[in-house]
């Protein structure tokens, strides 16, 4: 018979054995493969729906008025607004508040390869542009899908983790409008400090090791890398750090991502800073209006939606609007600040009459390039993704598919400067005729069309973007209500000349013509001849079919600007001036990339991080 210290003792082993670290390690990661398929199986159930804030807010409760004293009031907890939170609040004396809509990520909302399952999230905006004339005529009713992030980190929490800061000539010109500060020499230093550049070779003159933003290449590499790479040597491509001295070229991706989780600027800037007693977070805030006094005419704070009560908080010093291009202009406009006859036209009492919303600009791409593998591909190595991805910070899970980006200057470029017009980006894909979900809204015959033929098989796709578009669009009001989108027109592709067009069309040719290199020939390729729905008359290859494929394939890659462009006084386009202020108002500024009056040689993430770093010396500087 056992003695009660001997069940006691029997008990404890049976314990030891039961949670032994490898059924501790096992059950982990079951749990997480469970975590995972859970989050695909809610992408796919999920349906975004605009609410209404009659229905949102609680009316019978009156406004709270928060009684804490905050000095500075940071709205968006994106790239730009994580990074000013943080800045901000390593003053001790200085309390700053930060609002978000969006929530936190969650460890599998970081994992590199599910990026473009989030676009079917409420970690997206789910912005639908108006119907377009001249593109989307492949999508549902003719409107793309323009993604953005409602999280904290913004849309470094979903976006596709592709780190680039664009060409030196960008900030000369940004510069050259009028705008003291922003060449390229000003701006590298902010770049420079935001890094933390984990990358096999970089000089050391363009990028810097200790700064909170980690920046790695993918974790795992496919042959497509090295075949991508000598493909664009053979057409004259030098292999490049496209973040460097030189833009023209390709080179392996760089990406957002630490050990292979990806790593927002939630995680890089807010991660280290909540802990200080002088930043208070607070997610699920939805800002419904500024608060401007109708006599001094400044911001004095912000009224938002917060668990289903309108709350107002106050602003000691600065209101910073950090929302992003479309909802940045979405919330100046709602506080009586924009077009006169837009705010007239809604009964918003005008504050300050700026041409708010209207210098949209956006980055579109064609993605429709397939390279099918005809033969037998190479082989990948056999692993456990789960457990690569948990144990060493590598395998499939820590990609999104992009291994090479890079630059270059098309024949038909009117620009005399040594100046890319067109980006090219190398992704591995497997092809499918029923995707969980449908990112860019494809109609399905389109879809069908073009996938269904080849559905399981696996290509490499050469995505080709238009790097500097003529076409501009708007961002206007729908109604007063802050929980509907505005309508958001891109125009794109409406430029007089057709030079949007035509430059698409080089970039294509070009991308065509890595098909014909020795690189890509022992790769056994072939092109994905299927004709687009809606192009049949025009035979696959011809001018005529890519023009009419470029109308219908290609889409937003939401590198939305210019919506709060900055401008030097008498602009009469400026609604910010050099330091970020709001013209007409007082104790109010915008730091984001609504605020950029140029078109960025690549993607706007690391120049909106730039702009974070910037504007936070630009606001300690005018509050010595």
């Amino acid at each position: 018979m056992l003695t009660p210290f001997s069940k006691f003792l029997l008990l404890g082993i049976l314990t030891l054995v039961l949670s032994s670290p490898f059924q501790l390690t096992e059950k982990y990661i079951e749990d997480f493969k469970a975590g995972i398929e859970a989050l695909k199986k809610q992408i796919k159930e999920h349906h975004f729906t605009q609410e209404n804030i009659e229905t949102k807010v609680d009316n019978s409760s009156e406004i709270i008025t928060d009684p804490e004293h905050y000095d500075f009031i940071i709205i968006g907890a994106g790239a730009a607004g994580s990074v000013i939170a943080n800045r901000l609040t390593e003053k001790p004396e200085w309390k700053v508040l930060l609002l978000e809509a969006g929530g936190p990520e969650t460890p599998f909302t970081q994992i590199p390869k599910l990026a473009h399952l989030l676009q079917n999230t409420d970690y997206n905006w789910g912005y639908v542009t108006t119907p377009q004339k001249n593109w989307c005529k492949g999508m549902i009713d003719n409107q793309c899908a323009i993604a953005g992030g409602k999280a904290l980190g913004g849309s470094t929490a979903i976006n596709g983790m592709l780190y680039t800061r664009g060409n030196a000539k960008d900030y000369d010109k940004w510069a050259d409008l009028g705008n003291d500060g922003w060449c390229y020499d000003d701006v590298l230093s902010y770049f420079k400090k935001a890094e933390d550049a984990d990358l096999k070779h970089f000089d050391h003159k363009y990028h810097n090791r200790g700064g909170p933003f980690h920046i790695e290449h993918p974790q795992y590499l496919t042959h497509i890398s090295e075949s991508s790479l000598a493909a664009g040597k053979e057409l004259g491509l030098d292999t490049i750090d496209f973040n460097g001295k030189e833009q023209i070229g390709l080179g392996i991706t760089q990406i957002i991502s630490k050990h292979g989780k990806r790593q927002s600027t939630a995680q890089a800037y807010l991660e280290p800073a909540k802990k200080r007693h002088n930043l208070i977070i607070k997610p699920f805030s939805h800002v419904t209006k500024i608060l401007i006094s109708p006599h001094t005419k400044e911001a004095t704070g912000v009224e938002f939606i917060h668990d289903g009560k309108l709350h107002v908080a106050n602003a000691e010093k600065e209101v910073i609007l950090s929302a992003g291009t479309i909802n940045t202009a979405q919330i100046l406009m709602l506080s009586g600040i924009g077009p006169k006859e837009q705010l007239e036209k809604h009964d918003i009492p005008v504050v300050s009459a700026l041409n708010v919303g209207k210098h949209f600009k956006d980055h579109i791409a064609f993605f429709a390039l397939d390279l099918i593998y005809n033969g037998t591909e190479p082989e990948e190595p056999e692993l456990d993704e789960v457990v690569e991805y948990l144990k060493n910070g590598k395998g499939p899970l820590t990609t999104t598919g992009c291994e090479v980006l890079g630059y270059i200057q098309t024949e038909v470029s009117k620009d005399k400067a040594h100046h890319p017009d067109i980006e090219l980006f190398f992704y591995n894909k497997k092809l499918s005729s029923s995707p969980p979900t449908n990112p860019f809204r494809l109609k399905p015959e389109v879809h069908e069309s073009l996938w269904k033929p080849v559905d399981g098989k696996k290509a490499l796709n050469i995505g080709v973007m238009l790097a500097h578009p003529k076409s501009t669009g708007t961002v206007v009001l729908k109604n007063k209500d802050p929980l509907h989108h505005p309508l958001v027109d891109p125009n794109q592709l409406s430029d007089p000349d057709d030079e949007d067009l035509h430059t698409l069309l080089a970039g294509i040719k070009k991308a065509v013509s890595f098909a014909d290199t020795e690189a890509l020939k022992k790769l056994d390729l072939v092109f994905n001849e299927h004709q687009v729905a809606g192009c049949e008359d025009h035979e696959w290859g011809t001018d005529d079919y890519w023009k009419c494929a470029i109308k219908h394939l290609t889409i937003s890659l939401r590198h939305v600007t210019g919506t709060a462009r900055m401008g030097p006084k008498g602009d009469e386009d400026a609604v910010v001036d050099n330091k970020l202020n709001v013209y007409g108002v007082h104790k109010l500024r915008v730091a984001d990339a609504s605020v950029i009056p140029v078109t960025i040689t690549g993607h706007t993430m690391a120049a909106s991080i730039m702009i974070g770093e910037k504007a936070s010396d630009l606001i300690k500087e005018s509050w010595k």
